[in-house]
């Protein structure tokens, strides 16, 4: 299973009879290290020519973390950090503040890191952002409180059941009829066949 840093995931892989682990979603890595390359701009203490450098650093860094190695991509962020933590006010800055959650972020889960280069080469995915995408546009709309014909909790509930019946290949009659009495009684247990 592929996600970022929630716990609510964790206990769900755990429970889970077909996910064999997590993997940390590359997008939620790549959008903390865009962040602190971006931030790299904005800093008054750090002179145009030494951009290039710190840019380097922080590629180097998220390199590392591509090819699932967390411990080299947090040792690469602490050495930068430590060079530039001599400037006056840098422990202030955004910079300072980017680089700590991505320090912090890729430790706290290190070991759901995996080698990311690998995987996207052998075409297995690397990020939820695809998923979380169609969730936001389909769901969320249908599920807005001013939305004319809003989903209910428990109709939205059945027809993800539906969804990812028919994508396991287990839609079954049975199945569809359990879903139908579910969807008029509206009890959100009664949408899994008897």
């Amino acid at each position: 299973m592929i996600s970022d840093d929630a716990g609510e995931l964790a206990k769900a892989v755990e429970g889970s009879q077909l996910a064999r682990g997590r993997i940390l979603d590359w997008f939620h890595i790549a959008m903390k290290f865009k962040a602190a390359e971006n931030s790299v701009f904005g800093s008054a203490m750090i002179e145009p020519l030494e951009r290039a450098w710190v840019q380097s650093e922080i590629r180097s860094a998220k390199w590392f973390a591509w090819h699932g190695k967390g411990g080299k991509s947090v040792a690469r962020i602490k050495a930068l950090d430590d060079a530039l933590m001599a400037r006056t006010g840098y422990e202030y800055s955004t910079l300072w503040w980017n680089l700590q959650r991505v320090s912090g972020y890729i430790k706290n889960n290190a070991g759901t890191l995996v080698n990311y280069g690998a995987r996207h080469k052998r075409g297995l995915a690397i990020s939820s952002s695809i998923a979380e995408s169609a969730v936001n546009l389909v769901v969320s709309h249908r599920m807005a409180k001013k939305q004319q014909m809003r989903w209910t909790d428990e109709g939205a509930h059945c027809l993800a059941q539906v969804r990812v019946a028919a994508l396991n290949g287990e839609l079954s009659p049975s199945r569809l009829v359990a879903l139908a009495k579910a969807s008029k009684t509206g009890a959100r247990r009664s949408c899994h066949p008897p």
